[in-house]
Formats: C-alpha cells, structure tokens, sequence
C-alpha cells in the first residue's frame, strides 16, 4: 500500500511540473540558478520515481535515491513558508506551509520501509 501511495505522489507531483512549470521555478530558493530547467528536471525525476514504484519495478538503490532527492528539494518548502507572501501564496494558511515541512520525513521513512 505504501508503495502505490508513494507511487501516486510522485506521478501526481511530477506531471504537475509539466502543467505548471513557473509555480515550481517560483518556489526554487533564489540562491539557485536555471529556475525553469530545474523545475522540469524535478519533474522528470518525480515521474520517473512514480512509475517505479507503481510497476513494483523498484531497487534499494533507487529508493535510496529518492530519499535523498526528497531533502534536495526541501529547501523549496522551507522557502515558500519563509517567502509566502513573496510568492503570492497569501492564500495559503501559514500553518499548511509548516505542515508541510514534517512530510519529507515521513515520506523518507515510507520510503525507507519499502526497502527489502
């Protein structure tokens, strides 16, 4: 179960890179360059992790790597609940945008069980 959870996350998270690629080069830090190509790279690897793990077609190694891109990322969340307003996500409760700051952990640790 966790597997296809996870698995639906990534997929869903990766296609909307595609559908909306200037919402996640916005919440890219500023300190880090090409905005638009690594929201589209991101987005290749978030489909790309999704449809492994929803195939079951999935290796250790691979999960380890997934791991580690969900704490590469994490700087973007931490900029849109430092930056909110900056962003144009006044529209969001603060409180959702801290919430989502515990989620990478417990995605790692899905994540993390999922290892054989």
């Amino acid at each position: 179960m966790k597997r296809i959870v996870m698995g639906t996350v990534f997929t869903i998270a990766g296609i909307a890179h595609f559908l909306k690629p200037g919402k996640f080069a916005r919440i890219t830090p500023g300190f880090i360059p090409f905005k638009t190509f690594i929201a589209y790279f991101t987005g290749v690897l978030e489909l790309v992790f999704g449809v492994l793990l929803l195939a079951g077609k999935i290796k250790n190694w691979q999960l380890s790597g997934m791991q580690k891109f969900l704490w590469a990322v994490f700087p973007a969340n931490i900029y849109m609940y430092t930056h909110q307003e900056k962003l144009g996500l006044d529209h969001l409760p603060k409180w959702a945008l801290l919430g989502r700051l515990p989620l990478q952990n417990l995605m790692t640790r899905m994540l993390e069980d999922l290892k054989r």
